[in-house]
Formats: structure tokens, sequence, C-alpha cells
């Protein structure tokens, strides 16, 4: 950590998002607490958490979008102990491809949040096989269900065949509202020769 950042924690400490504790962004105990979601599983999805809960929201919008990276951590700590230990050991050794951002919105944001998760869960990570088109709209600008369906056809690209053909594959994304982006990305990987798609979502609601 250099000074800079050191004397700003002086100042103003990381406090957990659940219970505020200092030195904490979000606690074990805390963790732990996390509401599950109503189903854990829909249509070979798997589900590690509720979105309407506070401290898992605040979370994921803080990850997303004010670039705090230190939660990849604790997120992904909660997808491992809700979901992936679960999983038997051949599962386990499926490659992982993170939904991918636009070269757009990954340029603007730096990072894709799915992939510093996914990175926590397992070292098997595909980042090349699957691409992102941009989108007139963001999924999350679209409120309406069927509209967010219609926005998500034809979303993604495949990058490398090679790479996906005749393999299982895990698709790993934030959050599950529609489920009409991590759909669509199995659709076209399934298209392109993958055997099985199954999703792995942190959030949900």
């Amino acid at each position: 950590m250099n000074f800079a950042k050191k004397f700003l924690n002086l100042l103003f400490p990381q406090r957990c998002l659940g219970c505020k504790k200092e030195d904490e962004i979000l606690c074990f105990s805390c963790l732990n607490k996390i509401s599950y979601p109503k189903a854990s599983k829909i249509k070979d999805i798997f589900i590690a958490g509720d979105y309407h809960d506070p401290a898992l929201r605040k979370a994921i919008w803080l990850f997303k979008y004010k670039g705090s990276t230190q939660l990849k951590k604790p997120l992904g700590e909660i997808i491992k102990k809700r979901i992936w230990e679960k999983f038997d050991a051949q599962t386990r050794n499926w490659p992982i491809i993170p939904i991918p951002l636009s070269a757009q919105k990954s340029r603007k944001r730096g990072f894709n949040q799915t992939e510093l998760v996914a990175r926590e869960i397992s070292s098997n990570i595909l980042t090349n096989a699957l691409a992102k088109k941009a989108q007139s709209k963001s999924q999350v600008e679209v409120k309406d269900r069927k509209e967010r369906l219609k926005n998500a056809q034809g979303s993604f690209r495949i990058k490398d065949r090679l790479s996906i053909r005749g393999r299982n594959i895990i698709l790993l994304d934030d959050v599950y509202t529609t489920g009409a982006t991590i759909r669509e990305a199995r659709k076209v990987l399934k298209k392109a020769g993958a055997k099985k798609v199954i999703g792995i979502v942190l959030a949900a609601g």
C-alpha cells in the first residue's frame, strides 16, 4: 500500500458495508449473513445471493461503478461457499467464461468485474472465447422484461471457436434480472459447438 493510500485510510478508515467495522470492506460475519436468493437455481443457472440484500447490492454497485476492486475477494467467497464448493471435482475443472464487457465499456471502467471475481474462484478462465458487441442501450437502462430480452439479442459473438468446441463451459455473471444476458451468451456458445453450458451469478433480484 502506498503512502497516499495509507494516509487516506488514517483519515477515512475503511468500514464494513454491513456492520461498519473498521479495516474491513465486507467482514466474514456480514458475508455469512447475506440473504440467500428466493431460488438458488433457475434452468441450469446457479445463484449465490439476493440482490435486494442491502450489503450485497451496495458491494456490487461499489465494485462496478466506483472501482472498489478489493471487493472481488469477498464477492468471490460468496460464490465459492454457496455454489462452487458444492460442485463435484469434474465440474470444477470446467473452464469459466466471465460475461465480457463491450470494448467501449471495458475502456471506460478499466476492468471487467466479473472476470476479477472469476479469478477468485478458479484459475481456469477463458477470456478470449466470447466478445460483447456494443449495444444501443445498456441492460441496466432497460426496465421492461420483453425489451431486455430483445436488447440482449445478438449482443455476443464468438472469438475463438476451437477453445469451446466440444467442451463443457461455466458462464459467470454478476447480476441476474431477467436472465436475458446469460441466456443469450449461452445460446451463442452452444451454437458455436459448446457441449454443455451452465451459469453462475452472484445475485438475482
